[in-house]
């Protein structure tokens, strides 16, 4: 049951991540050439990078709150 516990986050984890990375990819390579080009493809990865992040944290902060009801 303990490894049940701790696959299905990192499982979540890896596929959120895996997701993610390819968005960045997609709209990175929306970006037509010209002067901004670099600068709007690293906006575009930091944005996705920290959406990543606060998504990753919300569903460990919610995990936490179901073990913790669950336990009760």
């Amino acid at each position: 049951m303990k490894s049940v516990q701790i696959l299905i986050p990192a499982l979540v984890t890896i596929v959120i991540t895996a997701i993610f990375v390819i968005l960045a990819i997609w709209l990175t390579a929306l970006v037509p050439p010209g002067e901004w080009n670099g600068l709007i493809k690293a906006g575009i990865v930091l944005f996705v990078f920290m959406c990543t992040l606060l998504v990753i944290a919300w569903s460990a902060y919610f995990t936490l709150v179901i073990r913790r009801s669950l336990e009760k």
